[in-house]
């Protein structure tokens, strides 16, 4: 008996508290929806009351947030055409890695044929940036090896490039190397070089001193020779 009357009193408390907690919570939300109202009408009659007074332009103030976002977009806009490499989406500047495939295309324009073989990435071309490599060929084909000069390389392209990918093509003309030899006077001998004009292909001996105004004006200039036979025939004569 004496639980039962207790369980009915706990019960009685329970149900006490949990009315007197509603209705505190619906007046706490009354009052903080009261409050929120209240401030939005003060807000507004203060907006209205600077308007008013001309203290407060919420048309210019628009309009100038709205330039001011024009004027940033723009901004950002232009710094990105004023500087390719910086990617739109924040990525680093593409360079070739030691792992990306390297593809050399060799083209030879008299016969038509093209061949194609992927080699090691070489090492001057690792960390280069595709500015770079366009160039670093454009140096190559100013300044050609003397293998290259021979076989008539004509140019060096850059086809793909990718870090997972960079496809080089060089195309070759022999008929484009018309003369393969190339004579001039150095310290008053004669040395021959190769066409290249700048590879030693032999130091003749031959002295000016003996040739005439005329060839040691040609010598001092530089004559282009053809062939290996057009190189003896001049070389005899001017020894002779």
């Amino acid at each position: 008996m004496k639980v039962k009357k207790a369980l009915m009193y706990f019960i009685s408390f329970f149900s006490l508290s949990v009315m007197f907690s509603a209705c505190y919570y619906l007046s706490y939300k009354n009052a903080l929806r009261d409050f929120n109202e209240s401030a939005v009408e003060r807000n507004q009659e203060l907006i209205l009351a600077l308007e008013n007074n001309g203290l407060l332009d919420i048309d210019t103030a628009s309009k100038d947030i709205d330039n001011n976002n024009n004027q940033s977009y723009q901004e950002a806009a232009g710094d990105s055409m004023d500087n390719p490499s910086v990617e739109v989406d924040g990525l680093s500047e593409v360079t070739i890695l030691p792992s990306t495939k390297y593809t050399l295309q060799t083209y030879d324009l008299k016969s038509g044929v093209m061949k194609e073989e992927i080699l090691p990435t070489p090492s001057y071309l690792i960390g280069l940036s595709r500015e770079e490599v366009i160039q670093y060929l454009f140096d190559y084909t100013q300044d050609l090896p003397l293998n290259e000069f021979e076989k008539g390389l004509i140019s060096f392209e850059l086809m793909i490039f990718s870090k997972d990918n960079i496809v080089l093509r060089k195309t070759y003309n022999e008929d484009m190397v018309e003369y393969k030899y190339y004579l001039k006077a150095q310290d008053g001998n004669i040395v021959a070089y190769y066409g290249d004009q700048k590879t030693v292909f032999d130091y003749t001996g031959v002295s000016m001193e003996r040739l005439s105004l005329e060839e040691q004006k040609e010598l001092e200039e530089g004559i282009f020779v053809r062939d290996l036979n057009e190189l003896y025939a001049l070389l005899e004569h001017y020894s002779s």
